[in-house]
């Protein structure tokens, strides 16, 4: 799509308040948005790419340098909470730089008043919007399933790996994020995440989905969102991971099975994959 229609998209749906990404992508030509009818389901490769990163043990470090856009990264040699939550969908075809950007310009007044109580210098930057809790919680809470916040130990089942969850503190600034995991704590019976933080100093497992404190916002990505994505934009995704992790999640190298039962009491058909679809476009 050339600049200029891309330009007079972005200014009609700014007349609508919200960014609707199907009628977005429509306009790009039929062979450009096919589905790859060998994608692993998105949970899956989701969990795979972030246990990925927890094998590679990848340092934390709080920092914002400047960025390619879009699929840009920072040095592969670290990264912060956002980075694994960025990098995991990016290997699921999902750049979240580059639509958490595109958003930004329809919903700027969203997404300033998100950043309402950060002391953030120039949060809607194109290197470092995607890489804020606070964007990628309005991001999410606009175009993934919202799920419930607090843990029920009666209903694991809204508890999904690959599920994405935002931490809060002091009752509403957006501080932290994580991917809920496939491993629990069986004295406990509370998943664990996956995670970059201060403790251990790089991704790992080892802390409990009730390690952080409140949550902000649970959510879980669709397929239908992803099969609204154009090809292009999923291959380009798909290959910044390649780049940072070396290796392609592919089928055979799932960590889950999507036959079998993802958590403790949950079955194939409670699963997230068969979970109904609420109008993730009509918000």
């Amino acid at each position: 799509m050339s600049e200029v229609a891309f330009a007079l998209v972005m200014l009609l749906t700014a007349f609508s308040g919200k960014t609707d990404f199907t009628n977005y992508f429509s306009t790009l030509p039929v062979e450009s948005i096919q589905v790859q009818t060998n994608e692993a389901p998105l949970e899956e490769t989701l969990l795979t790419a972030a246990k990925r990163m927890v094998e590679i043990k990848t340092p934390y470090r709080f920092s914002f340098p400047s960025i390619e856009y879009p699929q840009g990264d920072v040095s592969h040699e670290w990264g912060h909470c956002c980075d694994v939550i960025v990098r995991a969908c990016r290997a699921g075809g999902i750049d979240l730089q580059q639509l958490v950007y595109e958003d930004s310009l329809v919903e700027r007044a969203s997404y300033i008043q998100a950043n309402r109580y950060h002391q953030f210098a120039r949060p809607l930057n194109r290197s470092w919007i995607h890489r804020r809790t606070s964007n990628l919680n309005l991001f999410l809470e606009r175009f993934a399933l919202s799920l419930p916040t607090r843990f029920d130990p009666t209903q694991p089942e809204e508890w999904q790996p690959g599920d994405i969850v935002v931490y809060k503190k002091n009752g509403r600034v957006t501080w932290h994020v994580a991917m809920v995991s496939d491993q629990w704590d069986e004295v406990k019976g509370v998943p664990k995440i996956i995670d970059a933080w201060l403790n251990p100093g790089y991704v790992s497992e080892s802390h409990l989905l009730t390690s952080h404190g409140p949550i902000a916002g649970h959510y879980r990505l669709t397929e239908d969102f992803r099969s609204s994505l154009s090809q292009d934009h999923r291959k380009g995704a798909v290959e910044s991971w390649i780049s940072f992790s070396g290796s392609k999640p592919l089928p055979e190298e799932r960590v889950v099975d999507s036959s079998s039962s993802l958590i403790p009491s949950l079955s194939p058909q409670t699963s997230s994959t068969t979970l109904p679809f609420l109008g993730l476009f009509t918000r």
